[in-house]
């Protein structure tokens, strides 16, 4: 699993542009995600709609299935033990096919202790899947 830091760094040392990172914020009490069009497009999603909210479920749909009890399992453990989570997995994007992302978060309380807001950034993660052969 690659860092943020080590996603951006393999861009920059590529001279490939730095990926788009998508940002949002939910909020729990009423179980809406706002997201910006760089989190729509990774999630599939309309931008439009997803500026004015969707619930978690909406983005937890476009999940691969076998990452889904893992990524909601994270999430709930980064609430509980209130701590930042970060995740890899794969959703479904615009053209229909699962692409992996990292996404980084962290659920915020009010005075009496409720989570109210969990923001965060998910970036699309380049993964390697076969090896890359070098020619020397």
């Amino acid at each position: 699993m690659r860092s943020l830091n080590e996603v951006l760094y393999v861009a920059q040392t590529t001279g490939e542009a730095p990926p788009e990172v998508g940002f949002f914020t939910w909020d729990v009490p009423e179980n809406v995600l706002y997201a910006d069009g760089a989190l729509a497009d990774l999630f599939g999603l309309d931008p439009a709609v997803s500026s004015q909210g969707l619930p978690i479920e909406t983005y937890l749909d476009r999940v691969h299935s076998e990452d889904r009890p893992r990524l909601a399992k994270t999430i709930r453990d980064s609430i509980v033990a209130d701590r930042p989570q970060q995740e890899t997995y794969r959703v479904m994007n615009t053209e229909g096919s699962y692409v992996f992302v990292t996404g980084f978060g962290r659920g915020f309380r009010n005075q009496e202790g409720d989570i109210v807001r969990y923001v965060g950034i998910v970036v699309p993660t380049y993964v390697q899947t076969t090896p890359r052969h070098y020619s020397h």
